[in-house]
């Protein structure tokens, strides 16, 4: 069709190869985002519209919590990368971990959260496909690792939550060369009681410890808050 053809110029997807072998050539990572987003919890982001405005420390407050948990998110090592923001409703432990993430003195290479709310935001069995997509977002060897995964398998995006940490936090992040010595990187989980599930919270609570456990020097830290 383009035989002796010059001075042409085409825009859109083409479609290269015979009847039979196709190769389609397009944005085709957008598409992948666009189905990664259908799966996740609907305005759990720290940044969500949802939550907007999210609540947040009155200036001057908290400060020595919130330089506890900066500490934390810098200088854990081995086992212990977990902390628990833990008090009643209503003392601002939301407000802590939104001012946590936002802090511009954060000292990771990419964060991803979840807040968890009883007002629609509570299905824990969405909790890592709602991390994934957000770190798929922001880091492009994350994205181009599951995305290639879940081509492979799409099946995936409705597997148990085991199966969707071990390829989607454990796989990339351990045994993928170009993710395991990223950076640090900060995992929020605010209100984890809110889940809709007491045996979810469990088990997502027991993945993490796990993997703290079994990958000490994981680049990833996790901050988790809840009530008692």
């Amino acid at each position: 069709m383009f035989n002796k053809a010059h001075d042409v110029t085409a825009t859109g997807n083409f479609i290269d190869g015979d009847v039979g072998s196709v190769t389609y050539i397009g944005n085709t990572s957008t598409h992948f985002m666009e189905k990664l987003l259908q799966e996740t919890i609907p305005g759990a982001a720290s940044d969500s519209s949802a939550r907007y405005p999210p609540p947040r420390c009155h200036p001057g407050t908290r400060l020595a919590i919130l330089k506890r948990c900066l500490s934390f998110i810098a200088n854990s090592s081995g086992v212990k990368k977990i902390r628990w923001v833990v008090g009643s409703a209503g003392v601002g432990k939301s407000a802590i971990m939104q001012n946590v993430v936002d802090s511009p003195n954060l000292p990771v290479t990419a964060h991803a959260s979840v807040f968890f709310s009883i007002n629609g935001r509570d299905d824990g069995t969405k909790a890592i496909i709602t991390l994934s997509y957000q770190l798929a977002a922001k880091c492009a060897p994350y994205r181009q690792f599951i995305e290639s995964e879940i081509a492979r398998d799409p099946s995936l995006l409705l597997s148990s939550m085991p199966v969707q940490f071990e390829k989607f936090i454990t796989e990339p992040f351990i045994h993928n060369c170009p993710l395991n010595s990223i950076g640090r990187v900060l995992i929020t989980i605010d209100g984890l009681d809110e889940c809709n599930d007491h045996g979810t919270q469990q088990e997502l609570l027991g993945l993490i410890s796990d993997f703290c456990i079994m990958y000490p020097s994981s680049p990833l830290v996790w901050l988790i808050s809840s009530r008692p």
